[in-house]
């Protein structure tokens, strides 16, 4: 008897140090952070995953070339190996969602947008990742979660009721970097024909008209985005949608109630349209992000609303002929309103890790690594990621003289910076929602219809189905 019961403690004794050796995963620890000693906090450790193998899925971006280059570095400070492959963006999405739907645990981490978060988050695809941040054995105390712009962090935080705004939840992704949209317009072409910078909407759609054919039959004056497909709203065209005081939907009893025919949301949309068909180019219906951007670096237009990317990549001499003449600044403010009602639509790629993965946390060591300060600071300025989130990164002398360089930029990003967020009203059929917009707004440039509170009245229509399954629970 007494036999057993030394022989149950020395089990009780074994498990508990088994337990110990076990605890998150892997053994043979080592205090440090990003390869140098860790003071802060004795018990994180890189390498606490050593020998787990992870999968990840990029979407193909900029953003992906200085993670792949630094892979290595990171497998040797954790012992984990990464097996990673890039998927074009017209397959993405696709692949992404066969893994999730199938509740696959194939597949640890991916790319995602804050639209995606709508659809997979409130399916539950999304680890939640602030319990993460929160353990300090988990998460390197040099991490600091503070340092990442609050508008941008709270783009990938949402609670996963349908209508309700991002910005409070679980947080289901990190910001790899963010696009907000801005104007950029060539100095030189205003200076030859006697123009001012425009600071209000009414100035803007005069200036464009004015530069129609300033060199030649093709030139216009400004670029906007035009192709069937959510890109075309959810840029400069929703910027201003907001700033115009307008919104996509409300809540009302229960259900989304689609808003786009409400007098702020016509009177936009109405000067939209004006400013396209005297401003913009003759083919706007099948005007692209690289289209917009390579006809203003050419000259062809002399003005052009879009992301950030786009336009500063048109600064770089090496891009576009009309780089040295080109200047960044705030979308134009429509008439009557005042910095406080700046707004600017944001974009960002994000990383996040699948609620069905089987090796949690080596997935998160991976994403506290990318998207953490070191990597962040040494990224944004070798691959001039536009624009970094983190406020450390973007305070570098190094970062801040390759935006300069750019002239306008750091002006604008200081101005608009906590004005750029998620406006769209969250919901499942984005893609849906937004396709129909945007033909509507082809369908009002057109002519189709008699006014564009007819046209807006149709959208109502429209839009109100395509949500009308849509429940909203408080």
């Amino acid at each position: 008897m007494k036999n057993k019961r030394v022989w149950k403690f020395l089990g009780i004794i074994l498990s508990v140090c088994m337990m110990s050796t076990l605890n998150g995963c892997g053994s043979d620890k080592k205090e440090v952070s990003q390869g140098k000693e860790n003071s802060k906090n004795a018990q994180f450790s890189w390498d606490m995953c050593s020998g787990d193998t992870i999968t990840v899925l990029f979407n193909e971006h900029q953003y992906v070339a200085p993670i792949i280059e630094k892979m290595e570095d990171f497998e040797k400070l954790t012992g984990i190996k990464v097996e990673h492959s890039t998927i074009p963006e017209s397959n993405y999405f696709d692949k992404i969602g066969t893994l999730l739907n199938a509740k696959s645990d194939k597949l640890d981490i991916f790319m995602t947008g804050p639209y995606q978060i709508w659809e997979y988050g409130s399916a539950g695809y999304m680890e939640d990742l602030q319990s993460y941040i929160d353990n300090d054995k988990k998460t390197d105390p040099n991490f600091d979660p503070d340092d990442f712009f609050q508008s941008i962090l709270d783009s990938a935080r949402w609670d996963g009721v349908e209508g309700h705004e991002m910005g409070s939840g679980p947080l289901l992704g990190l910001p790899m970097g963010f696009e907000s949209n801005v104007m950029i317009y060539n100095k030189k072409i205003l200076d030859e024909n006697g123009l001012q910078v425009p600071k209000t909407t009414s100035e803007l759609l005069e200036t464009a008209k004015a530069l129609q054919k300033h060199n030649g039959e093709n030139s216009y004056g400004v670029a906007l985005r035009g192709e069937l497909g959510w890109g075309t709203i959810i840029t400069a065209y929703q910027s201003l949608y907001k700033m115009w005081g307008a919104t996509d939907f409300e809540a009302e009893g229960g259900k989304l109630i689609s808003k786009v025919n409400s007098p702020e949301a016509v009177e936009m949309t109405d000067w939209y349209v004006k400013l396209i068909r005297e401003g913009g180019s003759p083919t706007w219906a099948s005007a692209t992000w690289s289209s917009c951007g390579g006809e203003l670096g050419a000259g062809t237009a002399a003005i052009m609303l879009d992301a950030t990317n786009n336009a500063f990549s048109q600064t770089i001499p090496e891009n576009a002929a009309e780089a040295e003449n080109l200047v960044i600044a705030p979308i134009p403010l429509p008439d009557g309103k005042t910095d406080a009602d700046t707004k600017s639509q944001l974009w960002t790629w994000s990383l996040a890790m699948n609620s069905a993965s089987a090796h949690k946390d080596a997935a998160w060591l991976f994403l506290q690594y990318f998207s953490g300060k070191e990597y962040q600071n040494e990224s944004s300025v070798s691959a001039k990621i536009v624009n970094t989130p983190r406020q450390s990164s973007y305070d570098q002398e190094k970062y801040q003289e390759l935006l300069k360089n750019s002239e306008g930029f750091v002006e604008t990003f200081d101005a608009t910076v906590d004005y750029t967020k998620m406006y769209y009203t969250p919901e499942t059929y984005f893609f849906e929602v937004s396709q129909t917009w945007c033909q509507t707004l082809q369908e009002l440039v057109e002519g189709k219809y008699a006014s564009t509170q007819e046209g807006m009245d149709k959208l109502k229509e429209k839009l109100d189905d395509i949500v009308s399954h849509i429940e909203i629970t408080e």
